[in-house]
């Protein structure tokens, strides 16, 4: 059941982010990929996924379906957080750093709702 719910999960977080982003930032706003900032996007996002990869496959027993899914809730949850700070500080004149963070916090609550 949980990783029914967890499939749902990306798949809702996806379609959130692009109506919130479309709603909140409009068509016609910058992206994380045209400021100088695209390189420590792209090299942060690497590196916290080697790190999570790093931890789940060292330090988590996957016969114990709760670690895992603590793990991805904290990984989901550090991503976003980068994410946010990354456009707040590379995107000066625009609201886009409030996407992930709503995503976000609507992705936890659907979590402790359906997940945990």
């Amino acid at each position: 059941m949980a990783v029914l719910s967890l499939s749902i999960l990306g798949f809702f977080l996806a379609i959130l982010e692009y109506f919130l982003r479309r709603w909140i930032v409009g068509t016609g706003g910058r992206e994380i990929y045209d400021t100088n900032g695209k390189a420590i996007y792209i090299l942060g996002n690497i590196i916290l996924v080697l790190a999570w990869l790093l931890y789940l496959f060292k330090a988590i027993d996957f016969t114990d379906e709760e670690a895992v899914k603590r793990s991805l809730l904290i990984f989901l949850a550090i991503i976003y957080v980068f994410q946010s700070f990354v456009e707040w500080k590379y995107i000066k004149s625009s609201k886009a750093f409030i996407v992930p963070l709503l995503v976000l916090l609507i992705g936890l609550i659907y979590c402790y709702i359906f997940v945990v």
